[in-house]
């Protein structure tokens, strides 16, 4: 369990800096411009846009993309790790600690941006609204944890994680679809709990255990990858 809450502090210690923050508005700013943008419309398919679109399609993609590898230090997993290792230290419980870590600093800031969204959207005075808040926040913050799964297996990838950065451009590509090439992926099934496509015409309930599924397989194949 020490080098559990090692790799917990590895990630609190490494995001908590004026430009971590800065990161996470800057990601809100551009939910905000775009939601305004969309509001203007006063189409009832705003709201849908923007999750689908820039908040859960495109920002907290490219944001855990980010966190993850700050977190890291830009290295691999098991080489940011390397300290705990020299010291005796487990180096796939500390992987543990900070997979964990990410998971729920990726589940805070997709809840963040996935309500963020919904309300300049929608606020002052739809009646629906607090419902939506509720739903698109427990999305959002499901889809940050997978998010921190799939990047973090990324990172064992690639002399310097570089895996990363492929894993970025798969999601984005793949799970665009609808196809059984999108199953593995997050994007896909982050659509179809936010009412989009769903991928090979799954229930939309299914999403939700796709997720947490491929959640804890990324992190258990992650884990697995990494040299005690």
């Amino acid at each position: 369990m020490t080098a559990f809450w090692a790799g917990a502090r590895l990630v609190r210690r490494r995001l908590v800096a004026a430009s971590s923050a800065l990161g996470l508005v800057v990601a809100l700013l551009v939910v905000l411009v775009v939601a305004l943008l969309e509001r203007r419309t006063g189409s009832r398919l705003a709201t849908d846009r923007v999750l689908t679109g820039v908040a859960l399609g495109v920002v907290l993609p490219l944001l855990a993309h980010g966190v993850v590898a700050r977190a890291l230090s830009g290295r691999r997993l098991d080489d940011a790790l390397a300290e705990l290792g020299r010291h005796g230290g487990d180096r796939r419980v500390g992987a543990l600690g900070v997979v964990v870590g990410l998971g729920l600093v990726l589940a805070v800031a997709g809840a963040l941006i996935a309500a963020a969204g919904v309300v300049v959207v929608r606020a002052p005075a739809d009646p629906l609204l607090a419902r939506d808040v509720v739903t698109s926040t427990w999305i959002g913050a499901l889809a940050g944890v997978s998010y921190a799964g799939f990047f973090a297996l990324g990172s064992t990838l690639g002399k310097r994680g570089g895996g990363r950065g492929v894993a970025l451009i798969v999601d984005w590509i793949a799970g665009a679809g609808a196809g059984a090439g999108a199953v593995l992926w997050p994007r896909g099934h982050v659509r179809n709990l936010l009412g989009a496509e769903p991928v090979l015409s799954l229930p939309q309930w299914s999403a939700t255990l796709s997720l947490v599924v491929l959640a804890c397989a990324y992190a258990a194949l992650g884990l697995w990858r990494v040299r005690r």
